[in-house]
């Protein structure tokens, strides 16, 4: 058996495996790009007699050109065998674009045609033409590079594609050019031509020998490959057969490395030799005659412990420590954090789907500034990263694609959620667990009332502490808590962005914030539009068909036609935002273009205080929407032929969300209620006081907000001027890092008394604008962490909420790896200083970004934190700090910290703790600050 499925297939191509090929009897057409034949005085590709290292070789000789290029094709009946082409190729000098080639169902004149489309750049790289990293309105397919390639030499080139599979390999000189299969640009059903093309080109000439093409020359390829765990020791490969009726078995590789071979009835198999917990990535190839295939379409997951589901019990009572509603990212933060201080925690969750929109399809994490992300965020953040390391090996083509974590498929970020569930001790799972009621003790909630859809039965859980994790804010609605829906007046809160206003898409050129119009300044009860964040694939196999949706209406979205005709859209996929994903998905989002994406806009007016039964009418209309949406653009007859061919290349994609008929079931509530709090988060807390400063420090604060303010449509568009989105609108030169207060978390009742025991970390106390910069994901999980580590302190102090001292809140925090306040050069979690100037920076010790750990203090700096620090201890200046040295020594310090302090400077280094001790030495800010959070938090 062989060792390695990776050199396996490099074995079987290399001498082109002819035994059983069969060749086609073709011919060669030059043609217009409109794909009309030339004439004999019009052609380009000129046929002639060619010197190659290995010999004279008959081909052609072409010169690259911009204008009027031509193609040369290479007809042959349609197939979906595999087919392979050899040929012989010149590559071109540093800095000139060579030969265009690739492969086409029919005549390459649309590139909705064309499987797949490669050049020599002039770069030095094989380029792929496909979709980047990301696509929306008005973007184009990008050049992807795929391998280097010498200047000017010879060069044999061996294409090997699966049209079953949506796949190519490529070699060059006989070496592959990358470990795994590549995507084709667009997955058509047949291939029936090979092309190669002059265009691009700025007069280069360009010389191809005459290329070798066969049919057949390896098998198909599995197809649909499907892992998932069965039991924590046991993994499952599920695949289709191939399409080549010969196929005698299929070989199973995992980790690349060859593991089983099963007969060819077989399309199942387990692997049980697996270690609960770590990922492992496989791959299957059909073996025909002796000889394997390409590779299939990897997969790969983890065994699974089970989740931590409670214990059934005949009692209609149970007492938590803390009880969190809403298994949502910020919920599984709160309860995670808690329960890892040792309390007795239970999750609540009213579906089966844990994971929120981070499982249910929000798979693009957004984030601005990297160095805002700490705490169980970038545990996820790592365990995702891990992951596909371990499936597909550091480096490997998922690895990168997943960029340390921030892009990832749904389906893994289940599965380490359900990992990270099923670790925790001291945490039940509660699913299939309706909110009903909330009991109370005067103003202190005490328990909830729930309904088990299951067993149709209502009980109750008492807990000493609460925390409201919904998107709706339901919990706290239910405890009689205040709360906003829809947007504030321009001047309750003097919000330059709120009210009513415009984003103009004719203005696109301009910076984000100069394309706005403003319309009238009072606030309404409108909640910006929702949608479902699809998972969307074109590769063919993992593709699943489209239908109409009930109530399907294709006057919905009739005025995309006319965008069509008048040339506003090219691609069908300019209807949404997309973000690739590992694997060859794709994030779908809405985009804000003149025509229908993929948010409702004003179906969802009712949704923030409706009942379940009414919400879930509400999902069910949106859900019809975004595949009516699709559904149009790939059938709807006044389209293009071609435009709906492009759009049936895309799909939902068919291995994820299979307990929902691949549709997310999480629906995107980016807004509901906005609890009302003991503070709340306006549009000014998330733009600097003063340019190139910080935002408005919060002595208490608990997280980072740092994505550019924005919000998505609340008005439905008025078709007399659809490029006007009322609503819309994104702020990313107005925005600045903030610093999240705790108080946003600590809510009030209707006549404006505190309510108690009862903490929320989703529907957080904001107005509409402040909302835009906290509505994500990853503040919901840093407010969650919050949340749990301030249960915490106050189920361990017996204290209310309100009297956790923040200092201790923050301190444990910042032990977790939280961050309460951004810096561009944030010193890394693992240095003491990483606590230590955060801590300080949102008690106004730095005035910009910068922390500048490394530098030397200046007087006129230290100065100023010192006598800041002596304002936090509240104690009276000895003197006003000085120095008498031209530099600022560790002795000035402590000399001035001892006389505050009332102690030796012995104990002061003590404190401090100094191991070594420089008098007449610099001191560096970051060891500056670290001294005086050491002091600040030193008990006798």
């Amino acid at each position: 058996m062989p060792a390695s499925g990776v050199k396996v297939v490099r074995r079987w191509l290399l001498p082109l495996a002819l035994l059983w090929a069969h060749n086609a009897v073709i011919g060669q057409v030059e043609i217009h790009p409109s794909g009309n034949p030339v004439s004999a005085s019009e052609r380009q590709w000129h046929r002639e007699e060619l010197s190659t290292p290995t010999g004279k070789r008959w081909g052609w000789r072409t010169q690259m050109r911009h204008d009027a290029p031509h193609y040369l094709v290479f007809p042959f009946p349609p197939t979906r065998e595999v087919v392979e082409v050899v040929f012989f190729v010149k590559t071109p000098p540093k800095g000139q674009r060579g030969v265009n080639f690739g492969l086409s169902f029919g005549a390459p004149v649309h590139w909705a045609n064309e499987a797949l489309r490669l050049a020599f750049g002039g770069n030095g790289f094989l380029l792929q033409q496909d979709v980047g990293d990301w696509f929306t309105w008005r973007s184009r397919f990008s050049w992807l590079s795929v391998a280097p390639f010498p200047f000017g030499e010879w060069v044999k080139v061996c294409l090997v594609a699966d049209p079953s599979i949506g796949a190519f390999q490529i070699w060059l000189n006989d070496h592959p050019v990358a470990p795994t299969p590549l995507p084709f640009l667009s997955p058509t059903p047949q291939v029936s031509c090979f092309f190669l093309f002059n265009g691009e080109g700025s007069g280069t000439v360009a010389e191809v020998s005459e290329p070798k093409i066969h049919f057949g020359a390896l098998p198909n390829a599995p197809k649909s490959l499907r892992v998932i765990s069965v039991n924590p020791h046991r993994l499952r490969l599920m695949w289709r057969p191939s399409e080549t009726p010969r196929v005698s078995a299929y070989r199973i590789y995992r980790r690349g490395q060859f593991l089983a071979e099963v007969p060819a009835e077989r399309t199942e198999w387990d692997d049980t030799t697996v270690k609960t917990g770590e990922a492992y990535g496989y791959f299957v190839t059909a073996v025909a005659l002796g000889v394997e295939s390409l590779p299939s379409w990897a997969d790969a997951a983890m065994p699974l412990l089970p989740l931590p589901l409670a214990p059934r019990s005949f009692s209609l009572s149970v007492l938590y420590d803390l009880v969190v509603v809403g298994a949502t990212p910020a919920g599984i933060a709160a309860a995670i954090t808690a329960a890892r201080f040792g309390h007795k925690v239970a999750l609540v969750e009213r579906t089966t789907h844990i994971g929120g929109m981070m499982t249910g399809g929000l798979s693009a994490t957004d984030r601005r500034y990297r160095q805002a992300s700490g705490g169980l965020l970038v545990e996820f953040l790592q365990r995702i990263a891990r992951f596909y390391a371990q499936a597909y090996g550091e480096g490997s083509v998922q690895h990168r694609g997943c960029r340390d974590g921030y892009l990832f498929e749904p389906k893994v970020a289940l599965q380490v959620f359900r990992q990270m569930l099923a670790e925790t001790p001291n945490l039940h799972l509660y699913l299939r667990h309706e909110l009903v009621g909330v009991l109370k003790n005067s103003n202190r909630v005490v328990a909830i009332l729930l309904l088990d859809k299951t067993r149709g039965i209502r009980w109750r859980m008492d807990g000493r502490v609460f925390v409201d994790a919904t998107y709706e804010g339901d919990l706290a609605a239910l405890a009689g808590a205040r709360y906003q829906v829809g947007r504030e007046g321009r001047h309750e809160f003097g919000e330059e962005f709120a009210g009513e206003l415009f984003w103009d898409t004719r203005k696109m050129a301009l910076p984000p914030e100069q394309r706005l119009v403003f319309g009238k300044p009072e606030g309404d009860t409108k909640v910006q539009a929702y949608n479902y964040r699809l998972t969307v694939t074109k590769r063919a196999d993992n593709r699943m068909p489209l239908s109409a949706p009930p109530d399907y209406s294709p006057e919905l979205y009739a005025e995309i036609v006319e965008g069509v005709r008048e040339g506003l859209l090219w691609h069908p996929m300019e209807i949404v935002s997309l973000v690739k994903l590992p694997q060859q998905k794709f994030d779908a989002n809405n985009t804000p273009g003149p025509f229908p994406s993929t948010d409702f806009i004003g179906a969802n007016y009712e949704y923030p205080e409706a009942d379940w039964h009414r919400r879930e009418g509400i999902a069910r209309a949106h859900r019809n929407y975004i595949l009516g949406l699709l559904y149009f653009l790939q059938t709807d007859q006044r389209l293009p032929n071609q435009f709906r061919i492009a759009a049936s290349h895309w799909g939902l994609a068919a291995d994820e969300f299979t307990d929902s008929e691949n549709f997310p079931p999480q629906l995107y509530v980016r807004e509901a209620r906005r609890i009302i709090g003991d503070y709340i988060f306006t549009e000014h807390d998330a733009r600097p006081t003063f340019q190139g400063r910080r935002t408005p420090v919060h002595e208490d604060s608990i997280a980072v907000a740092e994505y550019p303010i924005d919000s998505h449509a609340t008005t439905p568009r008025d078709l007399k001027k659809p490029y006007l989105h009322e609503g819309f609108f994104y702020l990313p030169n107005i925005t600045a890092p903030s610093h999240v207060p705790y108080r946003i978390l600590l809510q009030r009742a209707k006549d404006g008394s505190p309510l108690e025991g009862l903490l929320v970390c989703g529907a957080v106390s904001a107005t509409h604008v402040g909302f835009g910069t906290l509505r994500l994901e990853p503040v919901w999980m840093a407010l969650g962490q919050g949340a749990g580590t301030a249960a915490h302190l106050a189920l361990t102090k017996k204290v209310s909420l309100r009297q956790v001292p923040v200092h201790e809140l923050q301190r444990l925090l910042l032990e977790q790896g939280q961050v309460i306040a951004f810096f561009h050069d944030l010193p890394p979690p693992h240095t003491p200083e990483f606590a230590a100037v955060q801590f300080f920076a949102v008690r106004g010790f730095f005035d910009t970004y910068e922390v500048g750990a490394n530098e030397l203090v200046d007087e006129e700096t230290a100065r100023k934190m010192l006598h800041r620090f002596a304002e936090l201890l509240r104690r009276p200046l000895p003197y006003a700090f000085g120095t008498t040295s031209p530099t600022l020594t560790q002795r000035d310090v402590v000399r001035w910290l001892a006389a505050l302090l009332k102690v030796s400077e012995a104990e002061v280094l003590a404190r401090c703790q100094v191991s070594e001790f420089r008098p007449e030495a610099p001191l560096p800010r970051g060891q500056l600050c670290l001294w005086l959070y050491r002091l600040f938090h030193w008990r006798p």
